[in-house]
């Protein structure tokens, strides 16, 4: 009987993929808001310090468009899947809610709830390529989602004229999905034998495909802030919300692809005749995937850190309309270095990942053009969270350049109105659309083709001041 010998699926993780738009009016700062928040609730994540003091209760609902596009270009000189050298992304617009209530307590203090997503994923690509020949990051991963929604009760407390402190809890609520081709080529033959690739299976050669799946997991954290108004016109913000971990519990499934190959040699162990050349490969693979394979449906574990965000950040109250904001961002995505697959009957694996901190530069402005109605612009720069040697398509990312804009319309007291719009620009990045090989170690000469990346987002939220 054939036995699959190793099994490594590549992880659905956020990648250094944070969403900072968790608040239409911030958004179109660039997101800095740490010394000075919008009046929306938001502050509950931006820095809970600024709800101290609100005034009767808010009410905010909104969300943010993302429109992700991007692609992979093969080296001219690699070898491309039925020659087609250039594969699109096929992600569709994904919608990310926040929602935000605060109540002022008294002049000195507020409460409130925030419910919002920070780090979210998605990424799908092609199976097959125009020919019907099978998309090489496949095997990494095509059709991949995380997702984790943060639920914060909040309090703010003003402890002097100049000086407001807030924190709270968080829930974070997660789930990821994976699904990817399994390499046949690489699988050993029996267990302890020579993997199907050195008896010429091709390379990449699909042979199952397999979907990684946990739903609903909890993690716990806090998010806090403080900030100290220096004079009437200079205010100083920070925030710290701690790491958080979520441990995975789900299931893994596979479901057999036809190669229609047959054994290429004999296959023997011991002087044994196992299997005979010639003997079709899909009937000698199917029982692992019955009832009692190694590639039956199973439980599978994993875990994620979702990173730490520390921010600081100044705001200037330019003239009596013009506001000015800049923020400093540390994200500590190093807690990302390796992501430990344990599988109920499969052979368990761990991915390296070796993530760096990731750092970002965010600069917004307002002006007040009438009464009810505010115009804001923003810039922000962000640094990589992956190595050279680890982009993926999991998540292709690279430095970015980020510009916003949008309007606030508040035509009566209790109701207001913010739409932003967000140019995502990211550098092109080489990187990979295989796994390293068995004993080989994980470096840039692994890269072989271009990625491009960006995306278009849109933002609106629905703010009721009762």
């Amino acid at each position: 009987m054939v036995l699959i010998g190793t099994l490594a699926p590549g992880s659905a993780a956020a990648q250094g993929f944070g969403v900072y738009e968790q608040g239409t009016c911030v958004m179109a700062r660039a997101g800095a808001a740490v010394a000075q928040g919008c009046d929306d609730g938001s502050s509950i994540y931006f820095n809970p310090a600024h709800i101290a003091g609100a005034q009767g209760t808010t009410v905010s609902l909104g969300a943010t468009l993302i429109d992700a596009n991007g692609d992979f270009t093969y080296d001219s000189v690699a070898e491309a899947p039925g020659g087609v050298r250039e594969v699109e992304l096929q992600n569709d617009p994904v919608p990310v809610p926040h929602g935000y209530v605060t109540y002022g307590l008294n002049d000195r203090s507020g409460i409130g709830l925030g419910l919002y997503v920070p780090f979210g994923l998605e990424t799908v690509w092609p199976q097959e390529v125009a020919d019907g020949r099978t998309f090489d990051g496949a095997f990494e991963g095509y059709d991949n989602r995380v997702q984790s929604i943060y639920v914060q009760p909040t309090i703010g407390y003003q402890v002097t004229p100049r000086l407001r402190v807030g924190g709270g809890p968080i829930l974070a609520v997660s789930t990821v999905e994976l699904n990817q081709l399994v390499d046949l080529s690489q699988t050993p033959t029996v267990e302890g034998g020579p993997r199907f690739g050195e008896l010429g299976v091709p390379f990449h050669t699909a042979f199952a495909q397999a979907k990684l799946e946990g739903s609903n997991e909890l993690g716990f954290g806090a998010n806090i802030g403080a900030s100290y108004r220096i004079s009437d016109r200079f205010t100083l913000g920070a925030r710290f919300t701690t790491p958080i971990k979520v441990e995975y519990s789900g299931d893994a499934s596979f479901e057999q692809i036809d190669t229609n190959l047959t054994v290429p040699a004999d296959l023997t162990q011991g002087g044994q005749v196992l299997l005979p050349a010639g003997t079709p490969l899909d009937a000698a693979l199917a029982p692992q995937f019955s009832e009692e394979g190694r590639l039956s449906e199973q439980g599978v574990e994993t875990e994620i850190t979702f990173p730490f965000q520390l921010v600081a950040g100044v705001s200037v109250q330019a003239t009596e309309r013009l506001l000015l904001l800049a923020d400093y961002q540390l994200t500590g995505w190093s807690a990302f270095d390796e992501i430990p697959i344990d599988f109920e009957k499969a052979t368990d694996t761990v991915r390296e990942e070796n993530y760096d901190n990731t750092h970002a530069v965010r600069l917004g402005a307002e002006y007040d053009v009438l009464d009810p109605l505010t115009a804001r612009i923003g810039y922000l720069y962000n640094t990589a969270a992956a190595p050279d040697a680890v982009v993926t398509p999991l998540l292709p990312e690279n430095d970015r350049n980020q510009f916003t804009l949008g309007v606030g319309w508040r035509p009566v007291e209790t109701l207001e109105v913010n739409v932003s719009y967000h140019l995502l620009q990211q550098n092109s990045r080489r990187g990979r659309v295989r796994s390293e090989l068995p004993g080989e170690p994980i470096s840039t000469d692994l890269n072989q083709g271009l990625y491009e990346f960006g995306a278009n987002l849109f933002g609106t939220t629905l703010t009721l001041y009762l």
